[in-house]
């Protein structure tokens, strides 16, 4: 279900995907679709444990495996995390590859991993002297105090489609195939690696199964890739099995959140102290939990820092550390609007710092049946009912984007543009785009990208894309135009400016008669015309992504299982390029957000530091069962001019959201994410006093 505030002059095309036809039916090419003639097979050998070094392998009998390659093993190498690369083997086919793996009966050294971040957490430091006599006065001023601590959990990226690269480098230059989400940036990559100019670099990338910020850089596999096909001079595949996926396909940092919060009895909050620690790869970095600055907090000392564990590397993941913090964040707001006996909505719109999101919260508050909220733990049985709400934003930047638009004689219009659809639709983008500023059906545009030859554009990545293409196509379509009317003009005697357009009609000034598009188009002295655009202000407006999200559930009290059963979701997001990619984008949000609450979770072996679920029968994700009735709504004004960013902000609020709804059909709130049957039923015993 969804609707939209849409004004009627807003572009809102609701039509399927161009290529719907091709995924649907599997003729999309991925990747792993491309089988070049004489092609190698590649693959990283990766140590299993958490921490350790490989000791042995017999290397001689894997390469007597007949359709090996190459085999290169890097024997007493140290590795400090399960799926460190420790080798390489190369074979004439995927059979004999595997067969190679098997022949090594690597020996192993394992050393102690450090796996639990609960056991290795040092709690808080202290603060300094000023800060420390600030929070004195807050913490012993008479006001309301709440002190929690929340956890979360690391949650690996889990593309669909691995990652994985096919590379061919031959005399005259390199052709790739690459699942990537940087074109045009592993074009440098490829380049670089290969030692040949980006002039003699293609990269393609034309479908793309998912991302989520783990696919810019080329990566040991494609690496990999690069460097065999160069010394052996065939074209040679290296894709990732799903074990190595979760094990070194990225992930989103884990995570502790001390938060001590004051509040006045009013409803205003006054600050407090605020401690976090992402839980990190053994090298360090890659974390920041981000605490959003949704809310008036007033002066809070805030600290963080990292916490070392023997696991996969994080990497960039949809609103990098924003759905971590909003988690703590949003329960702090509900557990501070409980201390002040406050409605949790009214709470946060009294210390609200967006107008657009108060607005946002009514909404939702009526979408969603607010009004039918117990107070918590008030469902009477053992089927408990429970709402919860949080907020969310995104930025708006601007950027660089370049954007061809070629006119044909024929009257058919082709957009190329160097970006990447990584699954969100931008193809579709860039075709309802083009069709709408030129005012013409969809069916003689047609949206090109995916190739680095095309004219360079953005990664796809802190949802910038649509924002920064749109304008570059406007640019590019308005520009093409101009040159259909200089041809025009040449055969009408007269002036470029002088001739009007709309609609798919030209009028002609000399005997203001109306020529239809295609019949203009044939009057061309060419086969077609081109406009070369880039991104252009007068097509970006100013606005931001401001969103909020209200959850229904219901817990079963005595399996300690939280089903989703509604979620409303309002979204600021600006021109709608096409109605369908923009709710996709919403409810996309929304279920890897109900994944990452309820189910997601890397579990690492205590005694070796192997990942015990690196798959997905025992990596748990949310499926069709799990997923409830989404209300999308685009919240759309007249003052929204340009195009938004949906991805990112759509699944920062939802675990938040939920772990607030559980807690108001329990009455007893669960601090740490994932919200599993067990850590539910845990939370109801201690509430008991059943356990400590």
């Amino acid at each position: 279900m969804s609707e939209t505030t849409a004004p009627k002059n807003i572009m809102q095309p609701k039509e399927p995907r161009p290529d719907v036809r091709q995924k649907v039916t599997g003729t999309a090419r991925y990747t792993a679709d491309q089988y070049p003639a004489k092609v190698l097979y590649a693959r990283s050998v990766r140590f299993p444990f958490g921490k350790g070094s490989i000791v042995n392998a017999d290397v001689e009998k894997a390469r007597a495996i007949p359709g090996v390659v190459l085999v290169d093993v890097k024997k007493g190498k140290s590795v400090n995390y399960a799926g460190g690369i420790v080798g390489r083997i190369v074979a004439e086919s995927k059979d004999a590859l595997e067969d190679a793996m098997e022949a090594l009966n690597a020996t192993y050294e394992v050393e102690q991993s450090r796996t639990n971040p609960s056991k290795l957490y040092e709690g808080v430091p202290e603060a300094d002297a000023q800060a420390n006599a600030e929070l004195k006065g807050l913490f012993d001023g008479g006001l309301k105090v709440v002190e929690a601590t929340y956890t979360t959990q690391v949650q690996t990226h889990s593309c669909l489609e691995p990652h994985g690269s096919v590379v061919d480098v031959r005399q005259d230059g390199v052709e790739a195939w690459v699942s990537t989400q940087a074109v045009m940036a592993l074009e440098d990559a490829v380049s670089n690696t290969t030692d040949f100019p980006a002039s003699k670099v293609v990269v393609h990338s034309e479908f793309v199964g998912g991302g989520f910020g783990s696919k810019f850089s080329l990566g040991a596999e494609g690496t990999m890739a690069c460097r065999v096909s160069k010394e052996r001079a065939r074209p040679v595949r290296a894709i990732l099995n799903r074990s190595e996926e979760h094990c070194d396909g990225g992930n989103r940092p884990g995570s502790i959140q001390y938060m001590k919060i004051a509040v006045k009895d009013s409803g205003e909050i006054a600050g407090g102290r605020v401690h976090v620690v992402s839980t990190v790869d053994a090298d360090g970095g890659g974390g920041g939990i981000r605490n959003p600055n949704y809310y008036k907090f007033g002066n809070v000392v805030r600290t963080e820092g990292d916490l070392a564990l023997n696991g996969g590397k994080p990497q960039a993941f949809r609103a990098p550390g924003f759905p971590q913090g909003s988690f703590a964040l949003e329960s702090m707001m509900d557990e501070l609007a409980a201390a002040v006996k406050m409605d949790p909505v009214a709470f946060r719109k009294l210390n609200e710092t967006s107008r657009r999101r108060i607005e946002q919260f009514d909404r939702g508050a009526e979408l969603i049946g607010w009004k039918d909220r117990k107070a918590d733990g008030g469902t009477p049985g053992r089927i408990k009912i429970g709402y919860g709400c949080a907020a969310g934003s995104w930025g708006n930047g601007k950027g660089k984007c370049s954007s061809d638009c070629e006119i044909h004689r024929s009257g058919e219009v082709e957009v190329r543009v160097g970006i990447q659809d990584i699954g969100t639709g931008a193809s579709t983008v860039v075709t309802d785009t083009a069709a709408w500023h030129l005012g013409l059906p969809r069916t003689m545009v047609t949206g090109k990208v995916g190739n680095s030859d095309y004219p360079p554009g953005p990664g796809s990545g802190g949802s910038v894309t649509t924002r920064m293409t749109v304008p570059a196509v406007r640019d590019s379509a308005e520009k093409a135009l101009g040159e259909l009317k200089k041809e025009l003009a040449s055969v009408w005697k007269t002036e470029p400016d002088k001739i009007s357009y709309g609609e798919g009609v030209f009028v002609n000034p000399t005997n203001n008669q109306n020529v239809a598009w295609k019949d203009a188009c044939a009057m061309m002295s060419g086969a077609s015309v081109v406009g070369h655009g880039r991104f252009n202000d007068e097509y970006w407006g100013e606005g931001g992504s401001d969103t909020v999200q209200f959850v229904k559930v219901e817990v079963d009290s005595e399996t300690g299982v939280v089903k989703v059963k509604k979620v409303v979701a309002i979204q600021a997001c600006g021109q709608v390029c096409n109605r369908l990619t923009a709710e996709n984008q919403v409810c996309g949000g929304i279920i890897q957000g109900i994944s990452f609450a309820l189910f997601e979770q890397r579990m690492l072996d205590p005694m070796t530091g192997g990942q015990l679920n690196a798959d997905f029968i025992n990596y748990k994700v949310a499926g069709p069962v799990d997923v409830p009735e989404i209300v999308a709504v685009l919240d759309v004004r007249d003052t929204d001019t340009g195009a938004r960013s949906i991805g990112e902000p759509s699944t920062i609020p939802t675990a938040g959201a939920i772990a607030n709804a559980v807690a108001n059909a329990l009455g007893v709130r669960v601090r740490h994410l994932p919200i599993t049957p067990q850590r539910v039923l845990e939370a109801m015993l201690e509430q008991k006093g059943a356990i400590a």
